[in-house]
């Protein structure tokens, strides 16, 4: 399998897993008790949404790719994909971190000594979050994606930065990076082929 098919693979299958994430955060507000944090369908929901993120950054990848052979700026996916690895590194804390700390710690947990730990998840959305609006911009720019696509990416990127639990924060992005993927992979039709030799 060549990267590039890894990347589709990887990114096509971003929305249907954040579906399934929102679907186990529903869960886990219906059947959890005091420590949602160790819930299980709170540590399930978390693991799903830890490889739909690695989708959405194939999906940031694959922008690159595609505006590098545009001639464009690989700026703003770049920092797309370095956004959407401070996010993960915040899923696998809340996947590893703090349930452990749930468990072991509640004290900790309970005290507010973690502020720092506050500041840091939304810096990471602000990355993630700025990353994926530029990303939006440039893509439209090159005409690369439709209108309505980059329309869609962008306020997935807004709504990222919504106060909101993390898989529906990252719903709407996720189901525009599965587009994008989808869009910037496909074989050109045969007129565009046609009037490229020529």
């Amino acid at each position: 399998m060549n990267p590039s098919s890894l990347l589709r693979s990887l990114a096509t299958a971003t929305a249907p897993l954040t579906v399934v994430a929102v679907g186990l955060v529903v869960a886990t507000a219906a059947t959890g008790g005091a420590a949602v944090e160790s819930s299980p369908f709170a540590i399930a929901s978390t693991a799903v949404l830890m490889i739909a993120l690695l989708g959405i950054g194939a999906a940031a990848l694959l922008g690159i790719g595609r505006l590098r052979n545009a001639g464009r700026s690989i700026a703003p996916p770049v920092v797309a994909v370095v956004g959407t690895v401070l996010v993960a590194g915040g899923q696998w804390a809340a996947l590893f971190v703090l349930p452990a700390l749930s468990e072991h710690a509640p004290q900790v947990l309970a005290s507010g000594a973690m502020g720092s730990v506050t500041v840091g998840y939304v810096a990471s959305y602000a990355v993630f979050a700025l990353g994926w609006i530029a990303t939006a911009a440039g893509l439209l720019r090159a005409r690369v994606v439709p209108v309505w696509l980059g329309v869609l990416l962008l306020v997935g990127g807004v709504a990222s930065f919504v106060p909101a639990p993390e898989a529906l924060r990252l719903l709407i992005v996720s189901i525009a990076a599965t587009l994008v993927a989808r869009r910037i992979t496909a074989p050109a039709p045969v007129q565009e082929l046609a009037t490229a030799s020529a």
